[in-house]
């Protein structure tokens, strides 16, 4: 990602949240220039903010209205009450309409702040010019300067990526399945498979900065979900509940990725007691076939745009094309987990994206972030032409 942003920062709370949210927007590619309050410096001085910036850093009372046009998008994190005031009034309110887009405030309150409807109010008043990161109401130890309510560098960095990332999606309610699922033998033993979550999640994420509102349904998944406005998480076990909280919801979206690695066999009996190791050097564990999502959603008369993933290990072009035939879907994602990079509890992925007229995508080897970009640009289109 490119662009310009200016972080207004403010206030004891810098030294919470400012080097954490400039490494982090570096981190995505961004140009970051800190404007400065003088109660910020008192803080963290201006050349710790040009450190961990990279670039010179700027008064916040010099600031023109020239660099306030040229960025790409001004951020104040952390912002005061005071601060919030200086912004909100006369003199900010013709320099506003030379802003991009809305302003981000992320305000540090004091715990005594944090009374119901405050925030309601705050909105309220700061109105469209700015877009609100709420803080958390857990306030945190700033030793002898008290406490703090703020909101997380996670917050703040994936509205500010929200922000600079073009709504394209925004039309779209996407169901997301995501991560292994766990199917109980007994209270200390389960099978399962390799998945973390981490592709059903580079998805939900891009999605969602993307515009879409989103729901994702997870199994127990290593790998954390961001914080993010546009998603909402719906955790669960087994492949069973798995299947019974997409059916429930299906209806609600217009397009589905179903990117979990289900277990496709489940113990047929579960034991209340853990089951105790005998003398003999095998063990046997009755399985039975757990519900097919996939299959039981492309059967469906009305469905959302539909894609699926294949996780193979041989023959993948042609097990990938039979299981998009088979199971009803529009798109189907394949990878032969197999191959190094490719697989379950890695950073990249390979993909190749087959469609229903026969055509296919082959995707390079990439992280899985850019993987799930490349989906959905392909996803998007034939969405928007199917409806």
């Amino acid at each position: 990602m490119r662009g310009k942003v200016i972080v207004l920062a403010d206030g004891p709370a810098v030294l919470l949240r400012v080097p954490a949210l400039l490494n982090g927007l570096r981190a995505a590619g961004l140009s970051v220039t800190v404007a400065s309050s003088e109660s910020a410096n008192i803080f963290m001085p201006p050349l710790a903010y040009a450190a961990l910036s990279g670039r010179a850093s700027l008064s916040l009372s010099a600031l023109s209205d020239e660099q306030l046009g040229e960025a790409d998008l001004v951020m104040a994190v952390p912002a005061s009450l005071q601060l919030l005031d200086l912004l909100s009034g006369e003199d900010w309110e013709g320099r506003l309409q030379a802003l991009k887009r809305p302003l981000l405030i992320a305000p540090a309150l004091l715990p005594t702040d944090m009374q119901p409807g405050f925030l309601d109010e705050l909105a309220a008043r700061l109105g469209s010019r700015f877009a609100l990161v709420r803080p958390s109401a857990a306030a945190e130890p700033l030793g002898a300067l008290g406490a703090l309510c703020v909101a997380s560098v996670e917050q703040c960095l994936e509205a500010a990526l929200t922000a600079l990332t073009p709504p394209d999606c925004r039309d779209m309610r996407l169901l997301i399945t995501a991560g292994p699922t766990a199917e109980d033998a007994d209270p200390a033993r389960y099978v399962t498979n390799r998945s973390t979550g981490r592709m059903g999640v580079a998805l939900a994420l891009k999605a969602a900065r993307r515009g879409a509102k989103v729901l994702l349904i997870h199994g127990p998944m290593t790998w954390p979900v961001p914080p993010h406005a546009g998603i909402e998480c719906c955790a669960v076990r087994s492949a069973q509940q798995m299947y019974e909280a997409v059916m429930v919801r299906l209806s609600e979206h217009n397009a589905a990725i179903l990117c979990a690695a289900v277990a496709d066999y489940r113990p047929v009996a579960y034991s209340r007691e853990k089951i105790k190791k005998g003398q003999e050097s095998t063990f046997s564990l009755l399985l039975q076939r757990t519900p097919d999502i996939l299959a039981a959603v492309g059967a469906l008369p009305s469905r959302p745009f539909l894609v699926g993933f294949a996780a193979e290990t041989n023959e993948v072009e042609a097990n990938a094309r039979e299981k998009l035939y088979r199971k009803g879907c529009d798109m189907l994602c394949a990878n032969d987990i197999s191959e190094a990079g490719s697989g379950f509890a890695v950073a990249t992925n390979r993909v190749t994206v087959h469609f229903r007229d026969g055509g296919c995508q082959e995707l390079p080897m990439q992280s899985k972030l850019d993987v799930a970009d490349a989906i959905l640009d392909l996803m998007l289109a034939r969405w928007q032409s199917a409806r």
